[in-house]
């Protein structure tokens, strides 16, 4: 293929945007987890680029959450093809593994549950049970604290 045959594909890379602009502007994320080390710092971009888990994946189970990253992403409706920002959610356990899901119910449930505890990082890690709520036609993903 030719470099010139290449297409850049405006869902990920808008047109109007420069290589030097999707690199130096600032990730509007939160995230907990300080890391200083090499090793750290490799255990955090794990964590919070490709976790390990998804939050769908526990309902019904216990997951210890120690940190949290969160970022907004593009999200695109299948049905309609609009483009929306949801919050996409990387739990972080007391062993480092991240816990995702693109969820406005973890997303909501985490801001209570920081209103209550403080931001992370949190020793003890908090145990959080994942639950699967209906809202008509819809399923939703929320959690509560265990005790």
């Amino acid at each position: 293929m030719n470099m010139n045959d290449l297409a850049i594909r405006d869902d990920i890379f808008p047109a109007e945007t420069s290589l030097t602009q999707e690199f130096t502007e600032q990730l509007d994320a939160f995230c907990s987890m300080t890391a200083e080390t090499p090793e750290q710092k490799a255990d955090l971009f794990n964590a919070t680029n490709n976790p390990a888990h998804r939050i769908s994946d526990y309902i019904n189970a216990t997951i210890k959450v120690r940190d949290v990253f969160c970022e907004m992403v593009n999200v695109t409706n299948r049905e309609t093809g609009e483009i929306s920002q949801c919050p996409r959610v990387v739990l972080i356990d007391e062993n480092g593994e991240g816990y995702q899901a693109v969820s406005f119910g973890v997303f909501s449930a985490l801001k209570k549950l920081m209103q209550v505890y403080g931001l992370p990082t949190w020793e003890p890690a908090i145990p959080i049970q994942v639950q699967q709520i209906s809202k008509g036609t819809n399923k939703m993903l929320t959690f509560s604290v265990g005790k």
